[in-house]
């Protein structure tokens, strides 16, 4: 922990003093947990940020999971960060009724919000446990994940995984998604906006980095979008790899994939353009991309006439072992539905007409590939024509 009471009551931050000045402390204080009230001691080595420690092993909220020196220098510069912005912010401030202990706990105007700064992989059961506590006080959770889980690809493109996905904000309904890091070696905080997951452990969004002693706290809720020009010409690379992509090496869930395919006689470089395509809201979905799309098309599409129905409810029903549940996505607003997005997708193309609201009749027929380079010239054909229509939208 970065704070601890003397016999006063007076809150001490070991790393905002000099060595002389712990040196002295160290000699004429004792110390105590602000949670437990339990005698703790100091610790101000020259390879850690100087705090302070249980005596032993303590019950204590302030000592689950401990801290190392990149988490404790990021709590740390984000504290002052937010001190030198005039925030009232608290340091480690316990919150006795879910007996958490944010990283730090913001106050404006008689709102609060937490701020949690995670470096360590832990559960998804903590995780979920942190926010409802929150969520119960009314307090917003905002999520920081360091940079020691910062893994860039490209200029559009960073590696997230399961663990990741799990901090993914939406502040609003019409927010596009958001992802922070922050590296303290660098005191940069890495904001990811607008993101589309692409496939396994991989997504496509807006990297905006900024050095902390030049950002306002509003730049956090900004709301930078990805063109949809942009996006599409993106994707094309995508759907070029998703057609090329080595298929020796692969998961059990992908090989399941692959087998269900021959069963319909088919393959993943034949399939129709009009699957994988972007959806936002797909980090709903366990599956990836290709697996649920091509589920509906090859499942319930292809066999209806033209004429046919098909409703929401069936795609739902078709697929709901893929759908991730709302509880799990708490920083997310459930309204979300890449389900209802990839059908409204398909109307653009004239596959689908939608007559009300879940509900859509077949307009034409799926077209199939007979070698890989036409379906690669099929897809950009698709995109280019996605691009057009949202360039003629914006136009009119």
């Amino acid at each position: 922990m970065l704070q601890a009471k003397t016999n006063d009551g007076k809150l001490i931050t070991l790393a905002t003093l000099t060595t002389s000045e712990i040196a002295a402390l160290k000699t004429r204080r004792q110390f105590y947990c602000p949670v437990c009230q339990e005698r703790v001691v100091v610790k101000a080595g020259t390879k850690m940020v100087a705090h302070f420690a249980h005596l032993k092993k303590e019950n204590c909220p302030s000592s689950e999971g401990g801290e190392g020196a990149y988490h404790a220098k990021g709590k740390l510069m984000l504290f002052e960060w937010l001190q030198r912005l005039r925030l009232d912010v608290q340091l480690e401030a316990y919150l006795p009724e879910i007996k958490q202990r944010p990283d730090l706990l913001i106050t404006i105007d008689h709102k609060q919000i937490a701020v949690e700064y995670q470096c360590a992989r832990i559960s998804a059961k903590e995780i979920r446990k942190r926010n409802i506590g929150y969520q119960r006080l009314g307090i917003q959770p905002i999520w920081i994940i360091g940079a020691n889980h910062f893994r860039r690809l490209s200029r559009h493109h960073i590696k997230l995984d399961h663990f990741q996905c799990q901090f993914l904000h939406q502040f609003t309904p019409q927010s596009p998604l958001t992802c922070y890091f922050f590296s303290p070696d660098t005191q940069t905080l890495i904001r990811f906006h607008d993101i589309y997951i692409t496939g396994t452990q991989q997504a496509l969004g807006k990297l905006h980095f900024c050095k902390l002693r030049n950002m306002n706290f509003l730049d956090l809720f900004s709301q930078d979008r990805l063109s949809k020009q942009k996006l599409y010409s993106l994707w094309v690379r995508e759907k070029s790899y998703f057609r090329m992509r080595p298929r020796n090496q692969i998961s059990r869930k992908e090989l399941a994939w692959q087998q269900w395919l021959y069963l319909k006689r088919t393959h993943a470089e034949y399939l129709p353009s009009i699957i994988h395509l972007p959806v936002s809201a797909q980090y709903r979905m366990y599956s990836p991309l290709w697996n649920w799309q091509s589920r509906i098309c090859l499942e319930l599409l292809e066999p209806l006439p033209i004429g046919g129905h098909i409703s929401h409810v069936t795609c739902m029903h078709l697929l709901r072992q893929h759908i991730i549940s709302s509880a799990d996505l708490p920083l997310t607003h459930s309204g979300s539905d890449p389900i209802q997005q990839y059908l409204l997708l398909l109307t653009q193309f004239h596959l689908l007409k939608q007559e009300s609201l879940g509900h859509f009749t077949k307009q034409s027929h799926l077209k199939f590939y007979s070698n890989v380079e036409e379906a690669m010239k099929g897809d950009k054909m698709l995109l280019d024509v996605l691009s057009a229509k949202n360039t003629a939208k914006i136009q009119a």
